[in-house]
């Protein structure tokens, strides 16, 4: 008997059936027991041609809001800055973006996640060219703190853009089932070469999706491969991540000048993120925020 279809519970079963229709239920259970899952490009109904024109998308939209040339991604030997910034915003740029955005099966899992409630709040990229440099373990839930629900407040859906094949790709490493530690990593624990936790590294084909559940720690190691490791981002967030005033703006500057403390409580906020954070002195209360529930 399948309980989905007895429609009791409509959300969860609609999202229980589309499971079963696109044979993602194994997909589910990892994200339960471990916070993250890899789903191959077949499961998602995309072909090698899709996920090279998705690439080329992000490629070209860096050229063109940077002015660089990186040519190709296999030996492009473009570095630095240029690879980086104005990466936001990416929905109007080509239609490639709104079908991974509309992916049915990569939705079921979000929609697993986040219920049905579930919004796009981020669009960006990663384009990473050969480094030594590593990123440190941390958790996407920025602002949740520690005990903030069992639920997932939001979560990263990752296009691959290229193989993941190994870890000369310096691909992104995950701490299996570190959501259930419910906040964010400590700093003895934030070094992925020293930290006392067991990491596992996404591998996986151009056209691929990696999910994550938004407080599974992860982060990356260098890559010595020549070339581009090219990533879509999507980041989305239950609906009630979204903030009903965005006061910032909105306020007359007299009347704050005259009650100072409404700078605090209107909230000093983070996001909306924009391309360039004027506030960068916000980003570590806001932090504080996953280890600490007074902060």
């Amino acid at each position: 008997m399948s309980i989905a279809e007895l429609n009791t519970s409509p959300n969860v079963d609609a999202v229980m059936l589309e499971l079963e229709k696109y044979d993602l239920v194994q997909h589910a259970l990892e994200l339960e027991a471990y916070g993250v899952t890899i789903v191959p490009r077949e499961k998602l109904g995309v072909s090698k041609r899709w996920a090279s024109k998705l690439r080329s998308a992000i490629l070209n939209t860096c050229e063109k809001r940077n002015g660089v040339k990186i040519g190709n991604y296999r030996n492009s030997k473009v570095s630095g800055e240029g690879l980086a910034k104005n990466s936001w915003y990416l929905l109007q740029e080509d239609d490639v973006f709104a079908e991974a955005a509309l992916n049915p099966a990569a939705l079921a899992l979000t929609r697993w996640l986040l219920g049905q409630s579930a919004v796009l709040t981020g669009h960006t990229w990663i384009i990473k060219p050969p480094t030594s440099h590593q990123l440190n373990l941390h958790s996407d839930a920025h602002g949740i703190p520690p005990g903030g629900g069992h639920i997932a407040h939001m979560c990263n859906v990752s296009w691959l853009g290229t193989d993941y094949a190994g870890p000369e790709d310096g691909p992104t490493i995950f701490v299996p089932g570190s959501h259930h530690y419910g906040r964010a990593t400590l700093p003895h624990e934030q070094d992925p070469s020293t930290t006392p936790f067991k990491t596992i590294t996404l591998n996986g084909e151009a056209g691929s999706v990696a999910i994550w559940h938004g407080a599974t720690w992860h982060g990356s190691t260098p890559r010595s491969n020549p070339g581009l490791r090219v990533t879509l981002v999507q980041v989305w967030m239950r609906l009630h991540m979204r903030p009903i005033h965005d006061w910032e703006g909105e306020v007359d500057p007299k009347l704050m000048r005259r009650f100072p403390e409404l700078r605090r409580v209107l909230g000093e906020h983070l996001y909306p993120y924009r391309e360039q954070n004027p506030h960068p002195e916000r980003v570590g209360p806001f932090m504080q925020t996953g280890t600490d529930p007074f902060a």
